[in-house]
């Protein structure tokens, strides 16, 4: 029977990374760790750990297609309630204050201040360079959430600030891979940066590579198809010979993959920063994506191309322009949407 010291709840190929190399750094053994993978991602050191429960499938954001993921919270409640009793537990890295499964942690650590434990907010991406809070999330949510987790035997606070939990008061620290626009307070950040990646295949200039997002599920279709034709259009326009995608991972593409001109799928499951050192492409194109921030920190020879950050801040983040400076101080190219800028609507 393992005690454990570390309960670990990651969600991408990001915070998997960085918790990596934290709990090195910790001197946490994997042997002592529980992992929760609050999405479906692959991260090959959870092997070695202690006990890992895996999400369902791909996310949804419908009421209803959360009755799927009942027995993975069930599981995942389980072994929360399983850390928090360990007498050895030292340490907590979570994503996120909002998740039925993280939520819960803020509440025992500050319960239980005497544990001398340790609470690390993990970034994820952008959300942890956006001013994101409850109003950026379905409402729905802020009434079953509190319900469900009483069902699972925890208690669940609905956040009263950014949704990262970066600035709540048991937070003791909060790390991420770039300081630049990452919203925490000052003296709780911790950077651990993605090492520079050597080149083992030349980008071909005449190549583009567009990474996907799951933006639209921010905006109407009506306010979305608009700038997915006008994203398609500026590519189109750029001349590129080639034009490769990388699919997200865990969110359908949606309509702009049929407005692109003729390109090639990328049907490899590795993360962008995975493949850094052999992208074909010199030129990486998004819109609203975190991999533009990390390609351009491990490889600065590329160059990295933000879509219309002008457009998709105002409709679907409530104006928040976080984005811009995180793009800005990693070098990433930002390229307005020439769309107009009134009659806001957002989901």
């Amino acid at each position: 029977m393992y005690s454990l010291q570390a309960l670990v709840i990651i969600n991408n190929s990001i915070s998997a990374h960085l918790t990596h190399r934290l709990l090195e750094l910790d001197g946490v053994p994997l042997d002592r760790v529980g992992v929760i993978m609050i999405r479906d991602i692959e991260a090959n050191w959870t092997k070695h750990c202690a006990k890992v429960i895996r999400y369902g499938g791909r996310p949804t954001q419908s009421i209803l297609g959360q009755r799927q993921f009942l027995p993975f919270f069930r599981e995942g409640a389980k072994l929360v309630k399983e850390a928090c009793a360990s007498s050895e537990l030292r340490e907590f890295y979570v994503v996120n204050n909002d998740n039925l499964l993280t939520n819960p942690l803020f509440r025992w650590a500050e319960r239980n201040p005497r544990r001398h434990l340790r609470l690390t907010v993990v970034a994820e991406g952008i959300m942890n360079y956006q001013d994101i809070d409850v109003r950026d999330r379905a409402a729905w949510r802020w009434r079953i959430k509190p319900m469900m987790a009483a069902m699972l035997g925890l208690e669940y606070r609905i956040p009263a600030g950014h949704l990262s939990g970066a600035f709540e008061a048991a937070t003791t620290r909060a790390v991420s891979f770039t300081q630049q626009g990452f919203k925490a307070p000052v003296d709780k950040i911790s950077i651990l940066p993605f090492p520079r990646s050597p080149i083992t295949r030349a980008p071909d200039a005449e190549t583009c590579l567009i990474v996907h997002t799951g933006l639209w599920q921010w905006m109407t279709t009506e306010t979305y198809e608009p700038f997915a034709k006008a994203f398609a259009a500026w590519v189109s326009a750029q001349g590129f010979k080639r034009i490769l995608t990388k699919p997200h991972p865990r969110i359908a593409t949606g309509v702009i993959e049929n407005l692109l001109p003729p390109h090639e799928v990328l049907h490899d499951t590795r993360s962008a920063e995975e493949m850094a050192a052999e992208i074909p492409a010199a030129t990486v194109v998004g819109t609203c994506c975190t991999a533009l921030v990390t390609l351009k920190l491990i490889r600065p020879d590329l160059r990295c191309v933000d879509f219309g950050a002008d457009f998709y801040c105002m409709h679907a983040y409530h104006d928040d322009l976080g984005v811009v400076e995180l793009f800005s101080g990693a070098g990433v190219e930002i390229v307005g949407s020439g769309l107009p800028l009134t009659n806001r609507t957002t989901t």
